[in-house]
């Protein structure tokens, strides 16, 4: 096989490689049940006689703690978390709370799956106030600040772009490889003067006639 035809074997051999890495990725995404919120404690119009230390949520797969995000408010619209959110078992999460008065407050929760699907909602329920919460008002964002929303490269996309490139310096370093050219030695001074008395029919003849 010649040096272009290897080359070109190797190039298309590597691009089956990332077409069908980034396929795989998409199908495990779309692949199955979507994923879900379960439940959510407190749940949605619960009335509490006591406050609790944090909301807790059941999915139905496991979520990425670090790009979710869970904020309880208030009724005047101001954040009561205390801390960030983190798991709690395999598919769980837990945000812990502080929430000193009683009154009406809202959970508002935007996960992200380890599978990279996504889930949003809003509840309400009541502490010591004897009755449910009111009906639905304006809930901000689940989003603290914009520290928290720049959530970056997600991990799956990450080892993409990563198989990509390195796909790519492969792919152009075939490309810019050049077979080494062979050079013929030169000729030795000897060879070139015997061929030069062959050619010209004028061999030496013996000394004496």
């Amino acid at each position: 096989m010649s040096a272009g035809r290897r080359t070109l074997a190797i190039v298309t051999a590597l691009a089956s490689v990332g077409v069908a890495l980034t396929v795989a990725a998409v199908v495990r995404q779309s692949d199955g049940t979507p994923a879900r919120v379960l439940s959510v404690d407190p749940g949605d119009g619960a009335a509490l006689t006591s406050a609790p230390d944090a909301v807790t949520l059941r999915l139905s797969t496991g979520a990425d703690s670090v790009l979710s995000h869970v904020t309880v408010r208030d009724n005047t619209g101001n954040a009561v978390n205390d801390g960030r959110v983190r798991a709690d078992g395999k598919t769980g999460l837990r945000q812990p709370v502080r929430l000193t008065d009683p009154g009406d407050y809202s959970i508002a929760y935007h996960i992200t799956f380890s599978n990279g699907q996504d889930a949003t909602g809003i509840l309400r329920f009541s502490v010591g106030t004897g009755a449910p919460p009111q009906g639905i008002v304006d809930v901000p964002d689940p989003i603290l600040d914009d520290a928290d929303h720049a959530h970056g490269i997600d991990p799956l996309g990450a080892t993409l772009l990563v198989i990509d490139g390195l796909v790519l310096v492969v792919v152009l370093a075939l490309l810019l490889r050049r077979p080494a050219r062979h050079r013929r030695p030169p000729a030795r001074a000897s060879t070139v003067s015997a061929a030069s008395g062959h050619l010209d029919g004028s061999p030496d003849e013996p000394a004496g006639r």
